[in-house]
């Protein structure tokens, strides 16, 4: 955990360590995102584990947030932010051990930091990859184990430029406490599979041509 830990500075160090002393190179931008999607706790184990004794229900995931951002090439992008998500799921109790089914709703809340690196393509396509940390708001938990550490998500998709501003769209891939704070017997994580939307401006001028990659 100590060693991604250590990935937020490095990856900013090597950023703007690498940035050149051109007008491209000293825009910013700042913006916000929005995510509604799925989720599912899973375990990745294989192993028995005595709590299991009925399924994991996933439900509705919503996310929203900040980003600040700079082009560190023409083609790659540094972005950091904090973001808030509210993930509702639940446990089920089921026969032969228990007399008929009752599902237990949670209702997970987290704020995020995280750092991630977008690479655009042509027609203002891209991927994009980064790294966060979670910060659960205190809860009483009997079945979901708390999704307090590190986590990981991946996204692609498609810019879309008006004026001075971007609109961006992509299906967006996550899982949380990859590594965790306080590991548990069996320690679950939770996935979700979103639609992702986020709006970004820039911090001077519009946005000039050759900023984005848009032959074909």
């Amino acid at each position: 955990m100590k060693r991604l830990g250590l990935l937020f500075p490095l990856l900013m160090t090597f950023a703007f360590a690498n940035s050149q002393d051109t007008v491209f190179y000293k825009r910013y931008s700042i913006g916000a995102f929005s995510e509604i999607g799925l989720n599912q706790p899973i375990r990745l184990t294989r192993k028995y584990v005595t709590e299991d004794i009925g399924p994991f229900h996933g439900k509705q995931s919503v996310s929203m947030g900040l980003t600040f951002s700079k082009k560190i090439t023409q083609i790659l992008r540094l972005e950091i932010g904090t973001g808030y998500s509210i993930h509702k799921c639940g446990f089920e109790l089921s026969p032969p051990i228990y007399p008929e089914s009752k599902i237990y709703p949670e209702t997970i809340k987290t704020f995020t930091l995280f750092v991630s690196v977008y690479k655009y393509f042509r027609r203002n396509y891209y991927l994009n990859f980064g790294t966060g940390v979670d910060f659960e708001v205190p809860r009483k938990s009997y079945w979901i184990d708390s999704q307090n550490g590190f986590g990981f998500n991946l996204s692609g998709g498609k810019e879309f430029v008006v004026r001075d501003s971007e609109i961006n769209l992509s299906p967006n891939l996550e899982i949380h406490s990859v590594l965790p704070f306080h590991t548990v017997k069996g320690q679950q994580r939770m996935i979700v599979f979103g639609l992702k939307a986020g709006l970004r401006f820039y911090s001077n001028r519009a946005i000039e041509e050759g900023d984005i990659i848009t032959k074909d």
